[in-house]
């Protein structure tokens, strides 16, 4: 069996980065392990550094992509799929062809046909899986960049004057401008410094900037090295995707908005593993809320402390190298 790994992913402004990001994670450690990558993808212009099959990005959706007959011309040992577009019936036929097949999965939500499941989430091992294939499920699975590997333990400031404010690389519901707004009536706005990344999609920047002139406390961070960042800063309001391991692995404490419906559970869980405050539905969250949890926490070191902690020991970073290492061996095993 060839070790070419074809990896079936997209990722643009309208329906975020987060799979993309990760799928770039685990190829990565693909290629150190002797893997040849390709990625097919409608969105090449975001995928640097491997070699990219353009697939139409007018096609209405993944049933009218000619994606198995792609496969079988690259002579691909493996197919990496993260998508929330495959139907059933599209991994069934996926599960026939003469390949491993793998699928990277947050919401279970029929039967999956493939060798492996992957789920790095933390309810993953909750979920009601059935099917032939191996499941690979939980943080330890999951799925993130080498930089976020093995970071070291985090203590708490005793104070907090530095605070992140990230809605992902897109800020697809342009979130950033409306809690800006909200904060600036919050009685304790001026005491500290809030850190605003703007990710290199961003559709609101106009209204953003408008705030940050008048504000000298609002910092703007144009698509910054983000670890960085979270590193630097004593604690973060976040979109509930793919940022909540992020800023758990560097032991950042968090306030979670829900910006999309697979966003709940995480929320949820996170909440419940104790590192993170759930904050809900980003328009329905009230001010005094946001106000009183922001308190909760500025105001608590031990609870800020508690919360680095709970993060770090869930997440440690090396999913992506331990998935990596078990496909590999798989494949090796079906020559």
């Amino acid at each position: 069996m060839n070790e070419i790994i074809a990896i079936r992913v997209d990722g643009n402004s309208e329906i975020g980065f987060g799979h993309l990001m990760r799928m770039k994670a685990l190829a990565r450690e693909l290629g150190k392990l002797g893997a040849e990558v390709i990625f097919l993808s409608r969105n090449p212009e975001n995928i640097e550094g491997y070699r990219v099959l353009q697939l139409d990005p007018q096609a209405r959706d993944e049933e009218d992509l000619p994606v198995e007959g792609i496969l079988m011309n690259i002579q691909a040992g493996m197919l990496i799929i993260d998508s929330y577009e495959y139907t059933q019936e599209r991994l069934d036929r996926v599960g026939q062809l003469p390949l491993l097949s793998v699928y990277v999965d947050d919401l279970n939500r029929h039967p999956f046909n493939t060798d492996f499941i992957v789920n790095g989430n933390l309810y993953a091992q909750g979920l009601p899986y059935r099917g032939r294939a191996r499941f690979l499920l939980g943080t330890k699975y999951l799925l993130m960049r080498e930089e976020f590997a093995g970071v070291p333990l985090r203590s708490a400031n005793p104070g907090v004057e530095h605070l992140l404010i990230t809605f992902g690389a897109a800020d697809m519901e342009n979130i950033t401008p409306g809690f800006l707004h909200i904060l600036r009536s919050y009685e304790h706005f001026e005491d500290l410094y809030w850190h605003v990344v703007i990710g290199p999609v961003f559709c609101n920047l106009a209204e953003i900037e408008a705030v940050a002139r008048v504000c000298p406390n609002v910092v703007l961070h144009y698509n910054p090295a983000i670890k960085n960042l979270m590193d630097f800063c004593d604690m973060s309001i976040s979109a509930a995707g793919s940022t909540t391991y992020e800023l758990a692995a560097c032991g950042v404490p968090a306030m979670l908005v829900v910006a999309a419906d697979n966003q709940l559970r995480l929320a949820r869980e996170a909440e419940q593993q104790g590192i993170a405050f759930n904050l809900g539905w980003y328009h329905e969250l009230e001010a005094a809320r946001l106000y009183s949890a922001l308190d909760s926490l500025i105001n608590n070191q031990m609870l800020r402390e508690k919360m680095a902690v709970c993060g770090q020991e869930l997440i440690d970073g090396r999913g992506a190298q331990r998935v990596a290492a078990i496909l590999m061996d798989e494949m090796r095993k079906n020559r």
